[in-house]
Formats: structure tokens, sequence, C-alpha cells
């Protein structure tokens, strides 16, 4: 007996399989219609419009992953457009740093070029090379004077007034320091003129420091006149003096017994000239004197400092160091006390042993030496007012940081 084949569940049912035939739009053949509406039926998918149990794709399925792709390519294309962009701006980033590579090398080439234009220069020596060869010229120092300084002439005359406020009660009709700039000019410049052979000299403008007059002139021969024919520096009077340059080196751990400065201060440098061949180079020792405050002891060592009249004595002290009676002392160095401060004045740039300035008490800020200060009277500090010493710890504007007041 035959049964009848149940019909077929979705569990039996067999993958639906289509092919490219099913996409087309079925025509009705017996229903003619102008292309017209059937291209609208096709827009709107009513000619793929499948029942939804038929397990085929719908054509709503298709155009929606069409739309999907179009945003992909789209998104693609942007990213492709950003990227030859990035490519373009890279490209001429390159063209810039290729053609700052070339201005380089142009450069490059122009200094190279100068310098094998320029003229050789002579290697300075060591002293123990010119020592080993025998050789006994000098070598060349770089401590020109810089060109304003060759057109300037300094000259001091005696401090005829202490206290600047005694320029009230002169009548200006004598040369000496402190004095107001508009004397100081007249005075000078009729002192040049009356003689023959400054007369010429044509003076810029007289400038003050603390302890000389600073003339400069307008060309370098004119101060060069005024240094060679010192004619003019009489008419002055008052002791005036020309002020040459100076340059002063230290030597420290120099022993003591071996100098007499006190008394024996010519006889200590014509020593040292000749134990340290000053003579064959032509440099002469200005000033010997030892670096230490006058009411302290001398020691069995001390700084001995040494002032030159020109910058290629003490250069040659600094490279080749001080010898004394056969003893090497390496320890030269300059002498700079721009920072130290003077405990006769209370200003700075110069020491207690060579102040010519108006005596400043450190106890009590009087015009007068510490040592002549009046018992019990109150301590003022002369850099912050306080009452305390010049120099305390507890001053809260230490001397460093003021260090023209007084």
């Amino acid at each position: 007996m035959l049964t009848a084949r149940p019909p077929p569940t979705n569990i039996q049912e067999t993958p639906t399989s289509f092919s490219v035939e099913d996409f087309h739009p079925r025509v009705n053949i017996g229903s003619p219609e102008s292309p017209t509406e059937s291209r609208k039926r096709t827009r709107s998918g009513d000619a793929f419009a499948l029942s939804e149990n038929s397990g085929r794709v719908t054509t709503k399925e298709v155009w929606k992953l069409i739309g999907t792709l179009k945003d992909i390519i789209r998104h693609q294309t942007a990213v492709i457009e950003s990227t030859q962009n990035e490519l373009q701006e890279i490209k001429h980033n390159q063209h810039v740093l290729q053609e700052q590579n070339e201005k380089l090398h142009e450069d490059v080439k122009a200094l190279r070029a100068q310098v094998e234009s320029a003229p050789a220069v002579t290697a300075t020596r060591t002293w123990a090379a010119v020592a080993a060869t025998g050789d006994n010229a000098t070598p060349s120092l770089s401590h020109q004077k810089p060109e304003k300084e060759q057109n300037c002439v300094r000259i001091s005359t005696q401090r005829a007034f202490v206290d600047p406020r005694d320029n009230d009660n002169n009548d200006g009709n004598a040369f000496g320091r402190y004095l107001p700039t508009d004397t100081v000019n007249t005075h000078i410049r009729t002192a040049l003129q009356s003689d023959a052979a400054t007369q010429d000299g044509q003076v810029v403008g007289i400038g003050t420091t603390k302890t000389v007059y600073l003339i400069r002139f307008k060309n370098v021969e004119s101060a060069q006149v005024a240094r060679n024919n010192t004619e003019w520096l009489h008419k002055l009077g008052n002791n005036t003096r020309l002020v040459k340059p100076r340059f002063s080196i230290v030597m420290h751990r120099t022993p003591t017994n071996e100098f007499d400065l006190e008394t024996g201060t010519a006889q200590a440098a014509e020593k040292t000239v000749q134990e340290n061949d000053l003579a064959e180079h032509g440099f002469h020792i200005e000033e010997l004197a030892w670096m230490k405050a006058k009411d302290k002891a001398l020691g069995k060592f001390a700084s001995l400092g040494m002032w030159f009249d020109s910058a290629e004595g003490a250069e040659h002290m600094l490279r080749s160091g001080f010898v004394v009676s056969q003893h090497y002392i390496p320890q030269v160095e300059r002498c700079e006390i721009k920072k130290k401060r003077c405990f006769r004045c209370q200003r700075f740039g110069h020491l207690a042993w060579s102040c010519k300035e108006t005596p400043r008490c450190g106890h009590c800020a009087g015009q007068h030496e510490l040592q002549r200060c009046p018992p019990g009277i109150r301590a003022r500090c002369l850099d912050c007012g306080g009452e305390h010493a010049t120099g305390d710890r507890r001053c809260l504007t230490p001397a460093t940081s003021h260090p023209n007041r007084g």
C-alpha cells in the first residue's frame, strides 16, 4: 500500500539555489507595456518583488549592498586623496630641504675660500718649546687695546678735596679731584690749547671715574700726541700726571722671607726680573706688594701681587710661572679684585692698602676709619641701613647686591 509523501518542511527543504537569470526582471509577454513604465517598475523594485518565503535574495537587499559598497568606495577615495595630498606636502618639504642644503654647501664653500685666502697665522708656541729651540723671539699675544682705549688718555691729580661737598666752597680756579664736569672740561681744554704740540688735538669728551679723569680724543693720533707731550699736564698743576694702564698678577704660596717689601721694594723687583729672565724680553715690574690686610701679620707664606706696565709681561708670568731663589711657584693667576670690598671706604674694585677714597666706617657708616669710631655709637649698615655693622650676616641686602652703594 502506497502512502502519501509528507509535504517538505523547512528542515527537510534543500538550500535554495539561484542564478544570474533570476535577477533579471520578468516581463509578462501577454500584457505588453511601454518602456517608461517598465523602467519605473524596475527602479521601484516592483519587478523584483519576490515572496519572502521563497528563499531568494531580494532586490532590496541587493540595492542595500550596492549602497554599502558605494559608501566604502567614497571612503577609500577620500583616503586616497588625503594620502596624495600628504605625499605632495612631503615632496614639497623635501624640495625645501634640498634648497637649504644647497645654500649651506655654498656658504661652506665661501667660508672655506675665505680661510684659504687669509694669511697664514703663526701658531703660538709654549715657552718650553721656545727654550728648547733657543729662540728668543717673543710670541705674539692678542692683547691689543680696543680702539676706544687707544683714543683715550687717563690723568690723575692730587685729592685736593677729600669730601665732594667741599667743591661748593671752591671758586673753580684750582684743578683737582671731584670737580664738576663742565669745570674739568674747561681746565683740560685750556691746558691742551696752551701748548703748541697739543693745541690741534680734538677732544670729543671728558669723563670721570673714582680716581682718574678720562679724556676721549677724536682719533688715535691726537691721543698719542697728548701722551708724548706732557707740558699741558704742568699747566693743570696740582701734580697732575698720566696714568698708564697696569696689568696685575698674584703668586700664591710665596715664601715671605725672600722679600723685604717694606724697605727693599726696588731690590725685590730687580731680583724678580733677574731670576725670571724678564729683562731680556723687555718686561718691567711697576710694583710689588703682599696681598693682605694691614692689620694682619705676615706669615711664612703669602700671596704676592705684581704689577707690570704691559700685558705681555703679565702673560709671560701666567704661562711660565714664578721663580724665586730656585723655588718654582706655579700658582700664578690674574689679580681680579673687582668683587673685593675695601674695608676703608666700603666700596668695591680695590683694597684698603691702596684706597684713596673718603673713609667710611664699617660700624657706624660715618666718614672716618673704623679705628677712629667713637665708643658706644650705634651701628648702621651702609648696605641696608639696619642696626648692624656693614657686612654683617644679618644684612637683608648683602654687599654683593649693591656693590656701588655707600
